[in-house]
């Protein structure tokens, strides 16, 4: 769903003229690319964000652009401007159609086999190669001071909004199965104000794609702020929310075939849990090294 609340900034974008046609007949990522070469290098820079996660995008708010472009909320509208739109919320529902348009178009009858073969391999082998990927980065010395920490836990919250919730559900699961007093909290508010009353013999763990869900990295800066030790799963090594974690597991995304951005796909989160709860079996001594998992 697309969010429509942006910055003050945003409040003057009425003035502007009426959207140029060609947005309307293109769709909003040709008229980026065809922009591209002629922007300036700060909006080429946003540009650049926009193409390689137009999924992301049309969820984001202009401050939370803003951080990622390392740019400014008025540098995001005045990118919308130049490139034929009012607005960015009005850019956003451009690009939303333009996905949706990608990828429910029904391909010819005479190919739809070899199509759904070919994107079928072709995700898979991205799903291959941001695993691969992930383990390039998961840190394995983090992951060791992760699970001594939550091997002397008292309590261990996990954070995690939308489909991160749903990961963090996961997790918290994989830890109650090996004995760990360990809690999801979906309602991220909710989270925001349990941090608050963590302490040093607690663990907090968040799960966030992009690292910069606003309600989640509060929920992070307030366990940390208490005492507790944090840490973050995330796709993002720059994200605000990785100042606030003891440790960050950093993963893989996964590109979609189909728009070439990048998709809402938990696999590499999963590989990072899962590496996570084999180091805490073989610490709690349910399982030694040797053995085998299944």
């Amino acid at each position: 769903m697309i969010n429509v609340r942006e910055s003050p900034c945003d409040e003057a974008e009425g003035s502007v003229a009426e959207t140029d046609q060609r947005t309307t007949r293109y769709g909003a990522l040709p008229v980026v690319r065809a922009h591209m070469a002629d922007l300036p290098k700060a909006l080429q820079r946003i540009a650049k964000y926009i193409i390689e996660n137009p999924d992301l995008v049309i969820r984001q708010t202009a401050s939370e652009l803003a951080i990622v472009t390392k740019s400014g909320p008025a540098s995001i509208v005045r990118f919308c401007q130049v490139v034929g739109f009012a607005g960015l919320q009005e850019f956003k529902f451009a690009l939303a159609g333009d996905l949706a348009s990608r990828r429910f178009q029904a391909p010819d009858a005479n190919h739809e086999a070899q199509t759904n073969t070919d994107l079928t391999h072709e995700l898979a082998e991205r799903i291959v190669q941001a695993t691969r990927e992930t383990q390039l980065l998961l840190n394995q010395n983090a992951i060791d001071r992760l699970a001594d920490a939550m091997v002397k836990a008292r309590r261990i919250d996990v954070y995690g909004a939308a489909v991160s919730g749903l990961i963090g559900q996961h997790l918290a699961f994989r830890l109650l199965r090996v004995g760990l007093p360990a809690h999801a909290i979906v309602d991220t508010t909710y989270a925001a104000y349990v941090a608050s009353g963590l302490g040093a013999t607690s663990v907090a763990i968040a799960i966030s794609e992009s690292g910069m869900t606003e309600e989640t990295v509060e929920a992070l800066r307030r366990a940390k702020a208490a005492g507790a030790f944090t840490a973050v799963i995330t796709h993002s090594h720059d994200g605000p929310i990785v100042k606030y974690a003891d440790e960050v597991l950093l993963t893989a995304g996964v590109t979609s075939p189909l728009t070439e951005a990048k998709s809402v796909i938990a696999f590499t989160n999963l590989m990072a849990i899962e590496v996570l709860a084999t180091m805490l079996t073989i610490k709690l001594g349910l399982l030694c090294p040797a053995e085998s998992l299944t």
